[in-house]
């Protein structure tokens, strides 16, 4: 099967990695570059259950646990299908008592939608996961960028990197974020999914913060991507957005997470 998809205005390249999931990178709508690279480089999982048996390390009784999606845990081949309007990439993962489907939806309006179907119930009902999302969005060039959330009825331009929890405010199309380039004036819409208890971490780009192999810095004090986050300024630099959710116990399973994206301003191709 290809790496390189050309379908539903899209094109963009894919492979699967060892431990985040599917990474979609190069990919252009409508001729136009819009997307560097974006991956899923955690799911992580909380316990609130007092009497798991952990004897090997007890001081990680309640996580964040982890095992990577990747090829050592995918169940079946990577799939792609198209349906009316677009294409999908999924592929299925098997992580201990944790089950998933990630799925990459292409729409030929624009919207791409990074999602990630929980199964449960993993050891017992009484845990949150977390899926954590990696987005280095280069419209028209990875630089000029600035990044918004939507607060107190309007609209704010974020001066400087920093955690944006969702705060149950959005635009009229359910918009929270928003990522714009200044010279073209496209912009990147993120929404979270239904019912998603979500937040988005945005980070001035800078060469080697990627995602490491696991979700704790050496020190194991701080998890990523809050190891990265200082106070570094967002406005006409390079952003990269990570989108993480939060899936409770509570929740009805399966559960889909994971933001609904939207591409507006470029126009048509350039001819």
């Amino acid at each position: 099967m290809s790496n390189v998809i050309t379908e539903a205005n899209w094109k963009f390249h894919w492979r699967l990695t060892e431990s985040a999931g599917i990474m979609i990178y190069l990919a252009d709508y409508r001729g136009r570059r819009v997307l560097w690279e974006a991956s899923l480089p955690y799911v992580t999982v909380d316990h609130q259950h007092e009497t798991l048996d952990v004897k090997d390390d007890p001081g990680e009784v309640h996580g964040p646990w982890w095992v990577p999606l990747g090829t050592r845990t995918l169940q079946g081949p990577v799939r792609v299908q198209s349906f009316r309007g677009g294409v999908e990439l999924s592929a299925a993962f098997a992580a201990g008592p944790y089950h998933y489907t990630q799925l990459w939806r292409f729409h030929d309006d624009g919207r791409m939608c990074p999602w990630l179907t929980i199964y449960g119930p993993g050891v017992h009902d009484q845990h949150t996961y977390h899926p954590h999302w990696r987005f280095d969005f280069d419209l028209d060039g990875a630089r000029d960028d600035a990044f918004e959330r939507f607060e107190d009825s309007r609209w704010q331009r974020v001066g400087q990197e920093g955690w944006f929890p969702y705060s149950g405010e959005a635009d009229e199309h359910g918009n929270v974020w928003r990522q714009i380039d200044a010279g073209s004036g496209a912009a990147v819409h993120i929404r979270p999914h239904s019912w998603d208890d979500a937040e988005v971490f945005a980070i001035r780009y800078h060469d080697g913060e990627w995602a490491p192999y696991s979700p704790r810095n050496a020190a194991g004090s701080q998890t990523f991507p809050s190891a990265y986050v200082g106070n570094e300024p967002l406005d006409g630099d390079d952003v990269t957005l990570w989108y993480v959710a939060h899936v409770h116990f509570d929740q009805s399973f399966p559960y889909t997470a994971g933001p609904w994206v939207k591409i507006s301003g470029l126009g048509d191709a350039p001819h």
